[in-house]
């Protein structure tokens, strides 16, 4: 994973002070991004639910220091309707 211009330079801010390996900062730093990634990927919504189908799913999760990541009805309502559009 990338990281952006500012995690870099706190990247490297926290390896000068605490005298880690630039390498392991970012690897920590990029860790959170790719829980992220991971988990939206193993959600996998059939099409067509009913919001009662949907809302059983666990379509949310908190990560400490980031918030509430949620899927919500409105939005895979849009995506199915591109997905007929295609």
């Amino acid at each position: 994973m990338k990281l952006s211009r500012a995690d870099k330079i706190k990247a490297k801010e926290l390896s000068e002070k605490y005298g880690l390996d630039l390498d392991i900062i970012e690897k920590i730093i990029a860790s959170q991004y790719e829980c992220i990634q991971k988990k939206t990927r193993e959600l996998n919504f059939k099409d067509g639910l009913s919001r009662e189908e949907f809302d059983k799913k666990k379509t949310n999760f908190n990560i400490p220091g980031i918030g509430k990541l949620y899927a919500s009805f409105y939005l895979y309502k849009e995506i199915q309707k591109k997905k007929k559009k295609n």
